[in-house]
């Protein structure tokens, strides 16, 4: 009986201890590291990529890449770039305890190659989740399904990691759980890291340069080395791919603060903005003169299409397109309306818009334009574009009739300009308009690359725009390919297309749709409506999760008080990058074979009437971009010594 009582007090004990290390053990906490192509779900330690369905077989990564990965090999993280070049990596804080952690700090030491260290410090953002609740209409294959996904990433400088330095009530401390997040059952919170390589070969010279990230909570800290490699070549400090986001009134309605924050904001991530509302105040006198005041237009844009809105003078330091202008801009020019919208100038509706006197009112109005915009704007760095809202997606012979006399208008009026139409327009269509237009935003759907090379022979500028996966031909409801719950590559793939298919560049709708609610809403867009068309007869409703929203807006989540980036808009810059390695390798060749047998290995075929209920359209490995890359920057490496 004692020796029972001995066995069972020692088993309470055994019983006690191992409970006691679970909870308050030696290791309360771990930290490791991800790529940044992979996002992780903060409750459950599970890779969202991870749960893509739409290739049944032939996914590889399916391992714990939590403790080793492609650039972490379980004790250090590896980067690699080129100068001029953001590279990036996550940090993830798990909590193995019961037991909230308070009081995180975090530091990471700028790279140091010996005595010569880069004078750019990493950037370091808290990645806030979003619940998706119901997930994106349409997409029930390729959806990634219900749950946290991290995607906004708040600026370090906004986290208050020690409360002796709290200065008034709002403050957003570093905890896990997130206290602001407030995310239930939250196991890790995820911190995003950002390198900016300078673009001064004296000040990156080639070699590799360490630092170190260091995490301390209650007076235990923990650290990962992390390596970079910079090779020796640099990407281009102007935006030469000029991959568009477009977002008519977004920009415009806003504060110049704001506005100058946000165009810095995707500036320094490599992506272009356009806004067609810039419109200046005009005023149409009795006996038809146009008179156009500019000086409030000056005030507000001269800085950007000059480029000093990216330069110290205006508070932009240390990244891409210093002191480069605007890549795209839209010029205020409009018609009236499919929806009863006037144009600007305002002429009337079609059936006297081309009256001699409206068409004199336009005729002068461009010219104005012309003449103030041709001594501030470089038409060589600033694509000035004519984009007609109100003959947008118009898909009737009328319609296309306008196209034509406003194109041939301005090819006359303002050959500097580029007048573009947006839609799948078919053959038919393109026989009438394709003379007239120089760019065409197609719609992905209708993108079959036979034909499209027809447009591209003529001159025409094409550019990729919409959804990039087509389960149901209703995949084209949206202009936009934000989508939060779809695969992560999606955004980075798209650059990579529009080399494949020797395409112009790609467009997409959408800057900030939602961005108030979309802390704590990732629905950008729902619709409801009773009579849906035949092709539409399986949904009768529309929700999408982050279409047209990339950022987050300011002051909604305390003490955050500049727009926010999301993961998705780093992946666009990523594919961005990408697209500016394939050009210097074809150039350096002086050919592209090298580089589309590269693309060829990631990217099938995307877009078009075969793509609709395919999935399989590109490499959702996301390790196996990462090793296309490697060989990429291997063989510009070799072919430039």
């Amino acid at each position: 009986m004692i020796r029972f009582a001995k066995v069972i007090l020692c088993f309470i004990a055994l019983t006690a201890l191992n409970c006691g290390n679970k909870t308050f053990g030696a290791d309360p906490w771990r930290l490791r590291a991800l790529p940044s192509s992979v996002r992780l779900d903060p409750v459950n330690n599970e890779i969202i990529e991870h749960r893509f369905k739409g290739v049944p077989s032939g996914q590889s990564g399916k391992n714990n890449l939590l403790d080793k990965n492609w650039i972490y090999d379980g004790n250090e993280v590896a980067l690699h770039g080129a100068r001029g070049e953001y590279v990036s990596f996550q940090l993830v804080l798990t909590n193995e305890s019961n037991e909230e952690l308070t009081g995180i700090k975090l530091d990471m030491a700028p790279f140091k190659n010996e005595n010569t260290e880069l004078n750019i410090k990493p950037e370091l953002f808290l990645e806030w989740s979003v619940n998706v609740q119901s997930t994106s209409t349409g997409y029930p294959k390729s959806t990634l399904g219900k749950g946290w996904y991290p995607d906004a990433l708040i600026p370090f400088k906004y986290i208050q990691t020690d409360s002796a330095n709290v200065r008034g009530r709002w403050v957003y401390p570093f905890t896990l759980p997130d206290f602001n997040n407030r995310i239930s059952n939250q196991r890790s919170q995820i911190i995003w890291v950002d390198q900016f390589i300078p673009l001064d070969a004296q000040k990156a010279r080639p070699g590799t340069y360490k630092s170190v990230i260091t995490a301390t909570i209650g007076g235990m800290s923990k650290q990962i080395p992390v390596s970079l490699t910079i090779w020796n070549f640099e990407l281009p400090n102007e935006n030469l791919f000029k991959a568009s986001l477009q977002h008519e009134g977004f920009l415009s309605r806003m504060d110049e603060k704001q506005e100058l924050a946000v165009y810095q904001l995707f500036k320094r991530n490599r992506i272009s903005l356009m806004d067609p509302t810039y419109d200046p105040e005009i005023q149409v006198l009795k006996n038809g003169k146009v008179e156009i005041q500019w000086e409030k237009f000056d005030k507000r844009l001269k800085k950007y299409l000059t480029g000093q809105a990216f330069t110290r003078a205006h508070g932009y330091s240390d990244g891409p397109g210093y002191g480069e202008p605007l890549e795209t801009f839209a010029l205020p020019f409009d018609v009236y309306g499919k929806h009863d919208t006037k144009g600007w100038p305002d002429t009337g509706k079609p059936e006297v818009e081309r009256n001699a006197s409206n068409l004199a009112i336009y005729t002068s109005s461009i010219r104005q334009v012309r003449q103030h915009l041709l001594p501030m704007v470089n038409p060589e760095k600033t694509e000035l574009m004519v984009y007609l809202n109100g003959l947008d997606e118009s898909y009737f012979p009328e319609a296309w009739s306008r196209m034509v006399f406003y194109g041939d208008l301005f090819k006359k009026e303002y050959p500097e300009a580029k007048f573009r139409v947006d839609g799948g327009y078919t053959k038919e269509a393109m026989d009438v308009i394709g003379k007239s237009i120089t760019d065409w935003a197609s719609h992905t759907i209708n993108y079959n690359i036979d034909e499209v090379k027809q447009y591209q022979q003529m001159g025409i500028k094409d550019w990729l725009y919409g959804p990039l996966l087509y389960e149901h031909k209703l995949n084209s409801w949206v202009g936009s390919s934000t989508f939060i719950d779809l695969p992560l590559i999606n955004d980075r793939a798209i650059s990579w297309s529009c080399w494949k298919y020797k395409t112009y560049s790609w467009i997409s709708w959408g800057v900030g749709a939602g961005w108030e609610r979309g802390w704590y809403d990732p629905e950008s867009w729902k619709d409801f409506y009773k009579e849906a068309s035949e092709a539409d007869a399986e949904f009768t409703y529309r929700t999408f999760n982050g279409n047209g929203s990339v950022i987050y807006k300011p002051g909604m989540v305390p003490n955050v008080s500049e727009p926010c980036p999301s993961i998705r808009l780093k992946t666009m810059r990523d594919g961005v990058q990408d697209y500016e390695y394939l050009r210097l390798l074809a150039k350096l060749d002086g050919n592209s074979k090298r580089a589309d047998a590269l693309v060829d290995q990631l990217i099938k075929e995307p877009f078009g009437d075969k793509s609709i209920g395919q999935l399989d359209v590109w490499s959702y490995d996301q390790e196996q971009w990462y090793k296309v890359r490697m060989e990429l920057a291997g063989l510009i490496s070799e072919s430039k010594k």
